[in-house]
């Protein structure tokens, strides 16, 4: 599970079809550079079975911002997993269980929109170097040319996969395409909406292994960081005309924080109980 990706292959298939076609799974860190978690202390390692498909962001104290996309109706609450506060997504940090997967309720598997979940934890996290939030963009924090990007996560690192997943996190720089620019790159593949944002540099993006990873952005002059998108989709990776689609964080905040305003007082009223930490 990663990153939303189409191929040429889907799309060579699907013709005129392609806005209805079901998307391939393809997404990595392409050209970027190791890194630690110290660096990256909001970053996420969401797991199924033990082992690694996608990344999140820790937005609060019992919540992970991820994408929908990452969650499949043939698996259960149980097959998932979070680790936190790792550079290797195999060890170390806090294995924790999760206590629900709130999707967003509109989220369209064909056209991407509306492409993020919320994962409750059942046990309240323990902040240190290694572990923190990340504050959320508001529609206020406007991005520019000028913006900083930095997206992170464990994925492949070519499209074709042949090195398999980094076993380290990885980080990438990358620089925010206008609106206008990215519907032009994608008018014959899918719409990009008003939800969505894109990001891309030459020869560097994210992809497999990567869906549901944070894309933090730092604006001039600022060393505070603050989560603008969600690792999405995008056709292929790292393809020069094609920037990677991101879930846009400012235009969800009403969404972000209903639901945990919701679950604030499920804690009041119920308590938490059950499984906490795994490792």
């Amino acid at each position: 599970m990663s990153r939303l990706v189409f191929t040429w292959s889907t799309l060579l298939c699907c013709c005129a079809a392609v806005s209805r076609a079901s998307p391939q799974y393809d997404g990595r860190i392409v050209g970027g550079q190791v890194t630690e978690i110290r660096n990256f202390p909001y970053q996420a390692s969401i797991q199924r079975q033990g082992e690694h498909i996608c990344g999140g962001a820790i937005i609060g104290d019992y919540f992970v911002l991820t994408a929908a996309h990452c969650f499949e109706d043939s698996w259960s609450l149980p097959d998932y997993s979070v680790r936190l506060g790792a550079t290797e997504h195999a060890t170390g940090g806090e294995l924790l269980s999760l206590r629900q997967i709130i999707r967003h309720a509109a989220y369209d598997a064909l056209t991407h929109d509306n492409d993020l979940a919320l994962l409750l934890l059942h046990t309240r996290l323990n902040y240190t170097d290694e572990l923190q939030a990340v504050p959320l963009a508001t529609a206020q924090d406007a991005l520019s040319s000028a913006t900083e990007l930095h997206v992170s996560g464990w994925g492949l690192q070519s499209e074709a996969g042949d090195d398999g997943v980094s076993p380290v996190l990885r980080y990438v720089q990358l620089t925010h395409v206008p609106p206008a620019v990215c519907r032009s790159a994608y008018a014959k593949v899918l719409p990009i909406t008003q939800r969505m944002l894109c990001a891309a540099r030459d020869g560097h993006d994210s992809c497999q292994g990567d869906s549901g990873g944070p894309l933090v952005g730092y604006q001039p002059g600022s060393s505070e960081g603050k989560l603008y998108g969600i690792v999405s989709w995008g056709l292929g990776c790292a393809k020069p005309d094609y920037p990677g689609v991101y879930t846009s964080v400012a235009a969800f905040r009403t969404w972000i924080n209903a639901q945990v305003g919701a679950w604030g007082w499920n804690t009041l009223l119920a308590g938490w109980s059950g499984l906490q930490r795994l490792n």
